[in-house]
């Protein structure tokens, strides 16, 4: 994948834990710089956040291909199908509008699904694949993967886990870095389950 292709990783590489207010969400995150293909230093973010749901799996799937309501749980402001592949693997879009202080930003990816029903389980992978589609003038995400795993505990809950590994599109302030992690990760997550209840 297009994600093991770029250079090696993570200098002064720490993990840390945290747990939203309510104790229902836990993420334990990194963030640490790594050697991008042109031997520049960019920033690296790893992160693996986990939630129990008392919640219908399939509805988690259905939202998952969904792909238009992506946005509403990432926060963008498109996101859209460019091309099916198959049943199980699509070419997706992102777009978000910039801030004062962000520029507009994009993301060309794609979306694969398996499911192992004997298990009860289903995971997405999100991968950046930045050169399928031209350029715009957003700055591009070119080094990106994301998984969504669900597994059915058979007690009438889903255990989910979000894992992200990816470099900023630009280069962020770090002030802004501290302001947002890990509260973006439990943002993202509650989203996800406050959109799946309503699938």
């Amino acid at each position: 994948m297009l994600f093991n292709t770029c250079l090696t990783v993570a200098q002064s590489r720490k993990w840390e834990s945290a747990t939203s207010k309510d104790g229902k969400i836990a993420t334990k995150y990194s963030i640490s710089t790594r050697s991008d293909e042109n031997g520049n230093d960019v920033a690296l973010i790893e992160s693996v956040t986990t939630a129990t749901e008392k919640i219908n799996m399939d509805r988690c799937i259905e939202l998952m291909k969904d792909v238009s309501k992506h946005k509403f749980f990432h926060s963008d402001d498109s996101s859209t199908v460019v091309k099916t592949i198959s049943e199980n693997e699509w070419i997706i879009y992102y777009y978000t509008e910039g801030t004062f202080f962000t520029p507009d930003a994009d993301g060309v990816y794609t979306l694969t699904f398996t499911e192992d029903k004997s298990n009860k389980t289903a995971d997405f992978t999100i991968q950046a694949v930045p050169t399928l589609l031209e350029r715009t003038e957003a700055k591009r995400f070119t080094y990106l993967n994301k998984g969504y795993s669900f597994e059915d505990m058979k007690d009438g809950t889903v255990r989910i886990t979000m894992t992200t590994r990816l470099s900023p599109a630009f280069r962020v302030p770090g002030w802004i870095m501290n302001m947002a992690f890990p509260h973006t990760f439990f943002d993202v997550m509650q989203k996800f389950i406050n959109l799946a209840h309503n699938e």
